[in-house]
């Protein structure tokens, strides 16, 4: 047996344990997976990529799915990428139907929304990819009318809130205003009787200083009003006189008759 023949032989057995090996892990994997043992299918599925250098998307989505079901999310993801990247347009929509429904989870509706629209642009046939879409749709027109009620609720009550500051305030002012009103009138009514306390001691000054005018002449305001009176009436009498005589000058040289 020569040389070549006997390489060949021991290449080819290789390759046979080779494939064995392979097989036995693809089934040990689907196996763990369908018992959700997820963390074996893991070890199996990273097995194949790492030591036998088998990275077809199928693996790759398997391998996504089964970090997906233990909640590990951040592994998903990078997995369910690089099971997008392929020319099977049923692993590509399955991949981003699956990155579609973290962000979902996640409330990055608009990630989500285009995730969906891409799985369904690679097959046409994904009636779940078209349902979320349809789902998130609604959600992020639901948001967006939500903050424009609330933005329009925010307005009116700062408009609420700044009408009442300013009825307050003018109830305020209304208020000082007539306090104000109030504080001028009793002011006014303070002057106003000082007034006439200024006018009764003046007038009380004044009498005072007639009676003690009249006790230095040793005369009594009795004596003194019947004098004035008395004057007061000849004063009358004197002025009725005047009133009697005649206006003309009387000629000396006619007689009196």
């Amino acid at each position: 047996m020569n040389l070549i023949l006997i390489i060949f032989i021991a290449f080819n057995n290789l390759n046979v344990n080779r494939v064995d090996e392979i097989n036995k892990l693809f089934k040990s994997a689907e196996k763990s997976f369908i018992n959700e043992d997820y963390k074996n299918a893991i070890e199996d599925y990273k097995l194949l990529i790492d030591s036998f250098e088998i990275s077809n998307e199928k693996v790759y989505l398997n391998l996504a799915h089964s970090y997906y079901l233990l909640n590990d999310t951040a592994n998903a993801i990078e997995n369910y990428n690089y099971a997008s990247i392929t020319d099977d347009e049923k692993i590509k929509s399955i991949a981003y139907q699956q990155l579609g429904n973290i962000n979902e989870s996640k409330n990055n509706l608009e990630d989500a929304l285009n995730y969906y629209k891409n799985s369904i642009i690679s097959d046409n046939m994904n009636n779940d990819s078209k349902f979320n879409y349809e789902l998130v749709k609604k959600k992020i027109e639901s948001n967006k009318n939500n903050k424009e009620d609330k933005k329009e609720k925010e307005k009116n009550k700062s408009e609420e809130k700044n009408n009442d500051k300013k009825e307050n305030q003018d109830k305020k002012d209304k208020n000082q205003d007539e306090e104000g009103k109030k504080d001028d009138d009793k002011k006014n009514q303070k002057n106003d009787d000082q007034k006439n306390d200024d006018k009764k001691s003046g007038e009380k000054n004044k009498e005072k200083s007639v009676e003690e005018k009249l006790k230095e002449i040793n005369m009594t305001k009795e004596k003194a009003e019947m004098i004035l009176d008395a004057l007061n009436n000849n004063e009358f009498q004197y002025i009725q006189q005047l009133k009697r005589k005649p206006s003309k000058k009387k000629d000396k040289n006619k007689p009196d008759w």
